[in-house]
């Protein structure tokens, strides 16, 4: 079985592909998954449904919607009840939110030592988006997971640019990175690498450019100047002395994550 998160809520058991259309479903899922198969109380899912709506009769309410979950589930068993309240058994790799940050993880660690394995595992993590997470849910635990994945995204991001420069692909990366240094203008990280790769292709003013507008972003909205990695590549860059390929001197430099 498979619960598949990142875009459409969708449920796969063999060969069927069940679609969760409705948001109360989709909602008991995803309270349940993020549990990560833990026991979930009656009164934290009935808040997570119907918040302060919720009317006497929620716990029979919420005992209906399991029993339309479990049908899609195929396995009752699946969806069990207990004293501590309602619990999912799940394995990680049954996830796709979970399989993705385990290619994330591992990505991570293979970009400066391995970066053409590096690229592989984050192309392949990226893939499993299909969409927003849970887009139109106001859910909070639902919205935690959703920050920890967004940052989950991006690091993976920034470690496959990392590894697609280390492998001299600095021609190709250029226009999604200024897309997504425009996108997040106080992620350093996503600006050191659009630096790197416009100075790698020949391109030493707008890659100084690019410094002048993160600078200008992080003091006019935070007060705060940059960081010693996005100053000392500045400098560099400045004075022509970045390498052309990654050296392990640049990656102490380039190889921190965001």
């Amino acid at each position: 079985m498979e619960f598949r998160v990142l875009g459409e809520v969708e449920v796969r058991r063999g060969g069927k592909v069940e679609v969760l259309t409705g948001r109360l479903r989709r909602v008991l899922l995803g309270v349940l998954l993020a549990r990560n198969g833990r026991p979930v109380p009656v009164d934290v899912l009935t808040d997570a449904l119907w918040g302060e709506q919720r009317d006497p009769r929620a716990p029979q309410k919420l005992q209906l919607h399991v029993h339309r979950l479990r049908a899609v589930f195929g396995e009752p068993d699946r969806l069990s009840f207990g004293a501590a309240g309602y619990q999912l058994r799940v394995r990680p790799e049954e996830v796709d939110a979970e399989r993705f940050v385990a290619l994330v993880e591992a990505g991570t660690a293979l970009a400066e030592r391995e970066p053409q394995r590096a690229i592989g595992s984050l192309r392949a993590a990226m893939a499993l988006w299909r969409g927003d997470f849970f887009a139109d849910v106001e859910v909070p635990v639902l919205a935690d997971w959703g920050r920890r994945l967004a940052e989950h995204r991006l690091a993976a991001v920034e470690a496959l640019y990392q590894a697609e420069l280390a492998c001299g692909l600095h021609e190709a990366v250029i226009g999604e990175l200024s897309g997504l240094a425009s996108e997040h203008p106080l992620r350093e990280r996503l600006h050191e690498l659009l630096m790197t790769a416009l100075y790698r292709a020949g391109r030493r003013p707008e890659a100084l450019d690019v410094y002048h507008r993160a600078r200008h972003a992080l003091v006019s909205e935070l007060g705060l100047e940059p960081g010693p990695g996005l100053r000392e590549l500045h400098r560099r860059v400045l004075g022509g002395v970045l390498p052309e390929q990654t050296s392990r001197a640049q990656a102490a430099v380039l190889g921190r994550a965001g």
